[in-house]
């Protein structure tokens, strides 16, 4: 019985041992890390209108050695960015931030949890000046 929970417990590990060997296999790669350079460039026409368009820089790229001019990986994300924005500008030059739209909620838990805070401080001080006035005979009845 022993030898054969011995026999079964070293088939699982070698198949282990390979499984994990195999998908190690797996992340190697020939074609080495993608350069995702994202972003946009305001480029302008060259006839004689000069119209000015955004264009995102992945998909400006040149022919490679055979001469074929290939779209690499996120051209299409970028492009696709670019058509559902309301102001293509955006693209070039973000937007200055406004205020957060969770700043009102967090102004009125803030003024409440500083409202009760000033509650307790002004109901200790009040009690502290009952106790002075009625002297040290007083009992919590007597306020």
């Amino acid at each position: 019985m022993s030898q054969l929970f011995t026999y079964w417990t070293r088939t699982a590990s070698r198949l282990g041992l390979c499984l994990v060997a195999l998908l190690l296999a797996g992340c190697q790669s020939s074609m080495g890390p993608m350069n995702w350079d994202t972003g946009y460039r305001q480029m302008t026409t060259t006839d004689a209108a000069h119209e000015s368009t955004i264009m995102p820089r992945l998909c400006q790229a040149g022919p490679d050695d055979a001469e074929r001019v290939g779209l690499p990986p996120g051209c299409a994300n970028d492009f696709n960015l670019q058509q559902m924005i309301v102001e293509p500008q955006d693209l070039v030059r973000g937007r200055a931030m406004g205020p957060a739209m969770g700043a009102p909620v967090a102004d009125a838990a803030n003024e409440y949890l500083n409202g009760r805070e000033r509650a307790n401080q002004r109901r200790a001080l009040l009690e502290q000046e009952a106790r002075n006035a009625m002297g040290t005979n007083a009992t919590t009845s007597d306020l």
